[in-house]
């Protein structure tokens, strides 16, 4: 069953013109855990359709570790 664990919670400018300095400082903390019982001790498959420098990826994947998740893969479809 698909359900929303992971919420963007705080609304960001685009990423398409910033550094990648710029990019991290612009998605920290943007994320939240919708409900925590469902990544408890659970590896977190997270899904990317395009990777540019990462700072999205990583800052899911720190969120959902913070928040209990044992392990997390990232896969991205395309890198530009």
């Amino acid at each position: 069953m698909y359900q929303n664990v992971l919420i963007k919670s705080k609304n960001t400018i685009s990423q398409t013109e910033l550094s990648e300095k710029q990019r991290e400082e612009n998605v920290k903390n943007s994320f939240k855990i919708k409900n925590k019982d469902i990544i408890d001790n659970k590896t977190v498959l997270l899904l990317d359709d395009v990777y540019t420098t990462g700072a999205t990826t990583q800052e899911c994947k720190k969120v959902l570790l913070e928040n209990g998740a044992k392990k997390v893969i990232i896969v991205t479809i395309a890198k530009s």
